[in-house]
């Protein structure tokens, strides 16, 4: 899809209704795939998304080794050109634009991006949607940010805990970036991936846990979801209201917020 926006139409289609009267429209020709990178099956470690407490204390979830399938992602995030599409159908409400030329779409919320996944499935035939949290992190591979907190942000003082967090953010991020640069400014990762950890943080489908932890802390004893707000990641992992488009005015929910909001979306590989 990167530097494919033209979407042309096919002739007509004609067809027989009712009372003898033959009726036509246009046929939409399919689009072509995204550009993507393929993560092997395997397994992989991941440390729940959210806030775990043991007791009062705000402690790490413990992590999880899964078994896990191949998945193809977007090389690319979606870019102005791509989403213009899907807005010219009608299909997603317009979006700010007027980055450089094959710049990331930005200004993005959860539910612009799951449009757009649903648009780009009607007209490829194939399933896309958005990755989740841990496969987000799959597909980072050395970009990733550690997700651990440190021992300062393990303090039974809150306020202790709060600043500690973020000012690891704060290092993690670097100064704010408003730049709008054109796709691969940012590199690729060492899977091949374009942008990852750029200035545009990308959406998830996870949603934000909340959790509390077995008495010896190994397991997690209970949890709990809250899906108005999803996971986003970039250069560190912020959790944003889902209908948020620009995080740095509200609606961070947790953390430093992102300089900007996008996606990238996964199709699910044959193993």
């Amino acid at each position: 899809m990167r530097r494919r926006a033209a979407l042309g139409l096919c002739a007509a289609t004609a067809v027989l209704v009712a009372g003898g009267t033959w009726f036509s429209w246009p046929r939409v020709t399919a689009i072509e795939p995204p550009e993507t990178v393929r993560i092997a099956a395997g397994t992989q470690t991941y440390r729940p998304a959210g806030e775990f407490r043991q007791g009062t204390q705000v402690v790490d979830a413990p992590q999880e080794q899964r078994a896990v399938g191949a998945l193809d992602i977007m090389k690319y995030q979606v870019s102005e050109a791509d989403f213009a599409g899907c807005v010219a159908e009608g299909a997603c409400r317009s979006a700010p634009t007027g980055g450089a030329a094959g710049a990331a779409q930005t200004g993005i919320s959860y539910a612009d991006a799951t449009d757009f996944a649903a648009w780009v499935s009607r007209r490829t035939g194939e399933v896309w949607r958005l990755p989740s949290d841990a496969e987000w992190l799959r597909a980072a591979g050395d970009r990733a940010a550690p997700d651990g907190l440190d021992d300062a942000a393990l303090a039974a003082d809150p306020s202790r805990r709060w600043i500690a967090s973020y000012a690891r953010e704060v290092k993690l991020r670097g100064a704010a970036d408003l730049a709008h640069h054109p796709q691969g400014y940012f590199g690729l990762n060492d899977r091949g991936i374009a942008d990852i950890a750029g200035n545009v943080w990308d959406w998830t489908d996870s949603c934000f846990e909340n959790g509390t932890l077995s008495a010896d802390g190994r397991s997690i004893a209970e949890r709990s979801s809250y899906c108005g707000v999803r996971a986003v990641q970039g250069k560190h992992r912020a959790f944003i209201i889902e209908f948020i488009r620009d995080a740095r005015v509200g609606g961070c929910a947790a953390g430093v917020p992102p300089d900007y909001l996008g996606f990238r979306l996964v199709r699910d590989g044959d193993g």
